[in-house]
């Protein structure tokens, strides 16, 4: 179990940076869509596309094995941090803009009404109540991201599951290791569910603080 252990602090560490990319991917993504032209519309909708209807395996073992016949030489590290966050942006930029189109359109001309456009706008008023929206599909969607760090384990990435592979190698116990290597996820992923529902909570008690706002 120590060694288990072990390789799960490997898999949340490149969740973490993994999620931080993604998240800004997705942001930027959902902005250029929301608020750009068609010359950034088109290249934005191409990469979603594409991403989206491509397994994820496909995408690590391309970009890890046929990347270098273009001169391109990627670690298992890199190439595993490129292909989740770019995958998984695809999906966050989606979350992302349907939180934006989930703000009202009263608060839009509230915000203007009070002087503020573009980035004030955005920063300021859309954000905040987008984000309260993004909550719930922003964390299932962290959820999945744990569950396909263990596909980057074909290109020699060592995280949970090929801590797991390794282990039953060493002690021909398959069962038990992998049972073990469920029970980690499992934690880690219920511990996500858990903390959206708390950001969740906290979001409607700040709804329900809010004072009545009268003549906007």
């Amino acid at each position: 179990m120590g060694w288990l252990f072990y390789g799960a602090s490997s898999t949340l560490a490149l969740s973490a940076a993994c999620a931080v990319l993604a998240s800004a991917i997705g942001l930027t993504v959902a902005l250029g869509q929301f608020f750009g032209g068609w010359p950034v519309r088109v290249p934005a909708l191409a990469y979603l596309h594409l991403v989206r209807g491509t397994p994820l395996l496909v995408l690590v073992i391309g970009v890890y094995y046929v990347l270098p016949y273009t001169g391109a030489e990627l670690d298992a590290v890199s190439g595993g941090v490129i292909v989740l966050s770019f995958y998984h942006g695809a999906f966050m930029s989606e979350v992302f803009r349907g939180a934006l189109l989930a703000v009202p359109r009263g608060q839009w001309d509230a915000g203007r009404a009070l002087g503020l456009q573009g980035f004030p706008l955005l920063w300021l008023v859309i954000i905040p109540l987008a984000l309260r929206a993004a909550v719930p599909p922003y964390i299932n969607s962290c959820v999945m991201l744990v569950k396909s760090t263990s596909i980057v384990s074909v290109i020699g990435l060592w995280e949970l599951t090929l801590a797991g592979r390794q282990a039953v190698e060493r002690t021909q116990a398959p069962f038990q290791i992998f049972a073990g290597v469920a029970a980690i996820y499992f934690m880690i992923c219920y511990g996500l569910t858990r903390l959206g529902r708390v950001l969740e909570a906290r979001a409607a008690r700040g709804d329900q603080l809010e004072p009545p706002r009268h003549g906007v």
